[in-house]
């Protein structure tokens, strides 16, 4: 049995639109796209598992930092900044 669903807004039936539109709170655009999964939560990894997981990320962001070595922080906030001025512009 699948899982995950995929369909655009304009594909529901109306039953179909008006719970997911219950669920959501909103109104579905016709061209949204709407999609579900199903699964099984799993327990937190343990302790030493998140510093793992923490120092992959930290040691990723670092790689990521070195191809930009120009880059001042004042510059960095500064797109940061614009970055998110961009996506508070974009409708929900």
């Amino acid at each position: 049995m699948p899982s995950s669903w995929v369909h655009k807004a304009r594909e529901l039936t109306l039953e179909e639109r008006l719970i997911v539109e219950r669920w959501l709170g909103r109104s579905l655009g016709e061209e949204e796209t709407l999609s579900l999964n199903v699964y099984s939560p799993h327990p937190a990894p343990s302790e030493p598992e998140r510093q793992a997981l923490r120092q992959q990320i930290i040691s990723q962001a670092r790689q990521i930092g070195s191809r930009a070595p120009e880059l001042g922080e004042e510059e960095a906030d500064a797109l940061l900044e614009e970055a998110l001025r961009e996506i508070r512009r974009q409708p929900s």
